[in-house]
């Protein structure tokens, strides 16, 4: 499955300067072996078109990672490959600023297609994650409490401000922090403020 990519399209360059990222000591002679076969160049020695990131899932190493490019001057475009993937990993990994996500088994079909897409401004995702992929909304009580945490509160504070139980703080907390694809406070406040993101609808906070 494409869909329309957050960012604009890049300019195709022939043939594409790709690096390989083997963030957990993953074999990335597979996929250069791809990539060479199709007439892309790999290595480190020039500022790559768009960079593969290996990683068991796309978890939270993952995210970080898209959001470190993003963040890049060259603004790279980034194609997960991973071992296994599930719907929610998907999600949070373009979320987070991937570009494409690829698994090990589909490598020799996909990857090339993949860069391909991400070339010409698209996203590409397994097709059996469809549009269960697409991100999932914030709860006004969500933004609510996320706004409390980017002002410093804790979940004692944001309690008692919203006048809520602190388990069921947590609670909302733990569910905006899966919808971002974050894993703490601080990663959940660097996307919040983050000024491509817009605050997420969360700085204006609603009134009760």
């Amino acid at each position: 499955m494409t869909t329309e990519a957050p960012r604009h399209p890049a300019t195709r360059r022939d043939p594409v300067h790709v690096a390989i990222h083997s963030l957990e000591g993953l074999e990335a002679d597979a996929v250069e072996a791809v990539l060479t076969a199709a007439g892309h160049t790999v290595g480190e020695e020039v500022e790559p078109t768009v960079v593969i990131s290996l990683h068991r899932r796309p978890d939270a190493a993952a995210c970080r990672e898209a959001r470190r490019l993003a963040d890049a001057e060259s603004e790279p475009w980034l194609i997960l490959v991973v071992d296994q993937a599930g719907v929610v990993d998907v999600r949070r990994a373009i979320q987070a600023g991937a570009h494409g996500v690829v698994t090990f088994d589909s490598l020799d079909a996909a990857l090339v297609p993949s860069i391909e897409a991400v070339l010409a401004g698209q996203i590409a995702i397994p097709y059996q994650f469809g549009a269960r992929a697409a991100p999932r909304l914030l709860t006004v009580r969500e933004k609510q409490i996320l706004g409390l945490v980017v002002m410093g509160m804790t979940n004692a504070a944001i309690a008692s401000q919203l006048f809520l139980a602190e388990s069921t703080v947590k609670s909302h907390l733990s569910s905006a922090f899966s919808k971002l694809g974050v894993s703490s406070r601080s990663e959940a406040t660097t996307v919040i403020l983050d000024p491509r993101s817009a605050g997420l609808g969360i700085l204006t906070i609603p009134s009760r």
